[in-house]
């Protein structure tokens, strides 16, 4: 059934999810062309976690990335989070847009879920290399090889899409808590 409330809510925040967006291509073109320096703002905060984790230090390359030489490991470009960041904005915006009325509070929102999804990505590429350590150290015992990257992207998958789901269905609880109130 057709809901003029809904198709009212979506013309008025249509510049909004066009900004966002276009954000999103754009920083996609940027991901093609950058280099693991160019993604040091995501890389350096994610490998100082897992430092604190493995309790490791790492020894950056700019040509290789985060290299822990007792582990065996890059955490380079693409394990920089960059597309877990960028869907995650783009969740975040679309998911706040729908409860946000105030026009004021729409323009922040893509500023906000830039920087919330920014923290979140760090904290969620920290847990996805981790898991991935402890998962790929536990499988050296059965598993060939060339299993290991396979293993390694199983790993980021669902780790990556269990995270996506779990903010989305928390933020939308609190959002829908905050109304009906």
């Amino acid at each position: 059934m057709y809901n003029i409330k809904t198709a009212v809510s979506t013309n008025n925040n249509l510049l909004y999810f066009l900004t966002a967006i276009g954000l999103f291509i754009l920083l996609k073109i940027f991901y093609t062309i950058a280099d693991n320096d160019s993604l040091f703002f995501l890389l350096e905060p994610t490998d100082k976690l897992v430092g604190l984790l493995t309790s490791l230090k790492s020894v950056y390359l700019s040509d290789k990335g985060y290299y822990y030489e007792n582990l065996n490991i890059i955490i380079e470009k693409s394990c920089s989070g960059f597309n877990f960041w960028l869907l995650c904005f783009c969740m975040l915006t679309f998911l706040l847009l729908k409860y946000v009325g105030k026009t004021i509070y729409k323009i922040l929102i893509i500023p906000v879920s830039l920087a919330s999804a920014y923290i979140l990505t760090i904290l969620v590429n920290a847990s996805r290399i981790f898991s991935s350590i402890i998962i790929q150290n536990k499988a050296n015992n059965f598993l060939s090889n060339g299993s290991h990257l396979l293993l390694h992207e199983i790993v980021g998958i669902v780790t990556n899409l269990s995270f996506l789901i779990l903010i989305y269905y928390l933020l939308e609880q609190i959002l829908n808590k905050k109304i009906s109130k």
